[in-house]
């Protein structure tokens, strides 16, 4: 009898409609607040983001990057920022030390010397260009990856720090560094 009565049950379950069944969260899809495209005002972006698009620095091509003036000044705390940044992006081509002895750097094509004296004459508006759009023909653009204040600040570091390395190191150790 008591499989009769089971299975009696596991018939009428099977005959009755899904909507019968249905719990009260199966619901929630259909009652949810929906904005049409284009109708709705679009939710805040949120802090941090590096835009994509655009070019957000006024420079068309290298010599006239050469003419910007970095927007910050060259305290502890911008070159301090600029290590960070330096540390995250850059090191791993270039160095700790900036003499291109990274460890990309030392598989691959060797990397510019930061603490030459070719870089550190160039004004902070080309250095801040070659982040940017990137070197010649190896080094990649991090104009997506690395926030265009950033990059002013890194462009502090290398001339700050890597400055004042070049200037300590004798005049035949740069080719020796490589």
């Amino acid at each position: 009898m008591k499989n009769r009565l089971a299975y009696i049950i596991a018939l009428l379950l099977t005959m009755t409609p899904a909507s019968a069944l249905a719990m009260p969260w199966s619901w929630d899809m259909f009652l949810q607040p929906s904005c049409r495209a284009q109708k709705c005002p679009a939710p805040p972006t949120p802090p941090g983001l590096i835009p994509t698009t655009g070019d957000p620095f006024y420079a068309k091509d290298r010599a006239e990057a050469a003419k910007l003036k970095n927007p910050f000044p060259m305290t502890a705390e911008s070159i301090e920022r600029g290590r960070q940044r330096y540390n995250i992006f850059c090191a791993t081509c270039h160095g700790d030390s900036g003499v291109g002895n990274g460890p990309v750097g030392q598989k691959y094509v060797t990397p510019a010397d930061l603490t030459s004296a070719y870089v550190q004459s160039k004004p902070d508006g080309d250095i801040f260009y070659t982040i940017t759009h990137g070197g010649l023909a190896v080094m990649p653009s991090y104009r997506d990856s690395v926030a265009q204040d950033d990059r002013w600040h890194i462009v502090n570091y290398i001339k700050g720090f890597f400055g004042r390395a070049a200037e300590k190191k004798p005049q035949g150790a740069a080719s020796a560094a490589r």
